[in-house]
């Protein structure tokens, strides 16, 4: 591209000179160096590429001429024209007009800039200019500083084609501050780079997020089974005793969709009481026996599952608990956009208590009611419903990474470099549970009348079970170099620092389930997947 230009600046250059004569045109052109392309950078360009050593401010005593670039100062002007006498302000800026001024470096005092930035492909910066005397070189005491101040990559270099070169430029990264956010110093986004007597210092991650709590109450009491009628009841009203009357009815407990139902109570009729329903959902929660027909039976409002002379509901079995959240693991993600660990899984919600069941009816007989009428026995009160499950903790969020140099896709070179890593945010512990809710009592049954049995009771509702607890967040690691694809290479004497990694974050409730999330990696080198 760069000899299509300067052939088409000759054709434009011979258009004119045929036009107006060539000594008039001659003597206005020659003295412009960018309308001749007779400057250094479009001489070496056109030539294979890359910064004149003329224009490289470390192989020359003097400092190097405004014709190489664009020059940039804290102290400058962004509407300025960009030379040693006149510079613009921000890196941002030089870049911009550099990048417009193809060939073009940028040359920075060695002093800080309080910006972020982002590098295009094949731009050159040249860093530790001591721009109070005459803007020669001083890389060996003192760098151009970029540091933000606030939580951002503070240098990124973007794809495209060329290579980026960066001499003496020392890059700090703020700390993060988000909950799970990195700090992340210079991010090679799949391009060609060259970082040169470099520093490059990452703040420290951020703490993950706490995963949220579940409610630390637990769920209402599930509502109680109903009363058994009395024997010699009339409730068709016609004044006369029914001969059968219905148990306690079901209740249920709603508890978000997945209900607990506890069973119906037995039937009192006239020659035989009829048995409770069996709780829902689930084995143990039995009804209780109804009274038999046959006389002189021992039939009693006992507990015992399966017993045919034992009337009383059996108690609902108690709900499982839910699973605990997955603690966090595996390395995170390395992208364009930084770095992403991993959170803690959500828990899961306890199942409900089963109903209990149903308590037996009792017989009645053919005299037992006033004026030696007969009527049906007592029936039996149902079981109560079981309580709601409890709700599950939510997972902590990944602590945040502290990288120096992050590579993805990159083919990147340090030479004579510096780099060192903060330390690693720890990960957010996972959120508490909630306790299953307790299940209701069972209804009382019936009393008797004229010399008839009580009915019995129905079963207390089991209590549901408890939530999971979340899982903790990874631990937020701390690395020199995290790199996906093409390990970064080094030359000279390059140096790698990383800090201390995060702690992975405790699961929720205390660990009760250990389920804590993995601790973050502390390493000069690290590849991701």
């Amino acid at each position: 591209m760069r000899f299509q230009t300067k052939q088409r600046v000759w054709a434009t250059v011979a258009t004119a000179i045929m036009a107006t004569g060539c000594d008039a045109l001659w003597l206005d052109v020659t003295g412009d160096c960018k309308r001749m392309l007779t400057c250094d950078y479009f001489v070496q360009a056109g030539s294979g590429g890359g910064t004149p050593p003329s224009c490289v401010p470390s192989e020359n005593a003097e400092a190097v001429g405004d014709a190489c670039g664009v020059f940039v100062s804290a102290s400058g002007n962004d509407d300025a024209v960009g030379t040693k006498a006149d510079p613009v302000k921000t890196l941002s800026v030089a870049m911009a007009r550099a990048a417009a001024e193809q060939g073009s470096a940028v040359y920075a005092c060695a002093e800080e800039f309080a910006e972020a930035a982002e590098v295009p492909a094949g731009m050159s910066i040249f860093g530790g200019l001591d721009c109070a005397k005459g803007w020669r070189w001083i890389g060996e005491t003192a760098r151009t500083v970029v540091a933000p101040g606030e939580e951002a990559i503070a240098l990124k270099v973007m794809q495209g084609e060329g290579t980026v070169r960066i001499e003496d430029v020392s890059v700090y990264a703020a700390n993060a501050q988000t909950p799970g956010a990195s700090s992340i110093a210079v991010l090679v986004d799949g391009a060609e780079a060259e970082l040169v007597r470099c520093e490059l210092v990452a703040g420290n991650g951020a703490d993950g997020a706490e995963g949220e709590d579940a409610p630390s109450e637990m769920p209402a009491q599930a509502s109680p089974g109903n009363a058994g009628a009395n024997a010699c009841s009339d409730l068709n009203g016609d004044q006369v005793p029914d001969l059968a009357i219905p148990g306690g009815a079901q209740v249920v407990n709603a508890c978000g969709g997945d209900p607990s139902i506890g069973g119906r109570g037995g039937d009192g009729n006239v020659t035989n009481g009829g048995g409770g329903d069996i709780g829902q959902v689930g084995i143990e929660g039995q009804g209780g026996a109804g009274e038999p027909a046959t006389t002189g039976s021992n039939w009693s409002c006992g507990v015992t599952p399966g017993d045919a002379s034992k009337g009383g509901g059996n108690a609902g079995a108690n709900g499982s608990s839910g699973e605990s959240g997955q603690a966090a693991s595996g390395p995170g993600t390395l992208n364009s956009s930084g770095y992403v660990g991993v959170s803690g899984g959500a828990g899961k919600a306890g199942k409900p208590g089963q109903g209990g069941g149903g308590g037996g009816g009792a017989k009645g007989g053919a005299t037992i009611c006033p004026g030696a009428v007969q009527g049906a026995g007592a029936s039996g009160g149902s079981g109560g419903a079981g309580g709601c499950g409890g709700l599950p903790g939510r997972g902590g969020g990944a602590g945040g990474a502290s990288i120096a140099l992050a590579s993805v896709e990159g083919k990147v070179t340090l030479k004579d470099c510096v780099l060192k890593a903060g330390n690693g945010g720890k990960g957010g512990a996972g959120g508490d549970l909630q306790p299953g809710g307790i299940g209701g009592l069972g209804g009382v049954g019936g009393t008797g009348m004229g010399g008839s049995k009580a009915a019995c009771a129905g079963g207390q509702g089991g209590q549901g079970g408890n939530g999971g607890p979340g899982g903790g967040g990874l631990g937020g690691s701390s690395l020199a170099i995290a790199y996906r694809g093409e390990a970064v290479r080094q030359e000279g004497q390059t140096m790698l620092m990383p800090g201390t990694a995060g702690a992975g974050g405790p699961g929720g409730s205390s660990n009760v389930e250990e389920n804590a999330g993995v601790d973050g990696v502390r390493a000069a080198e690290q590849a991701f997947p």
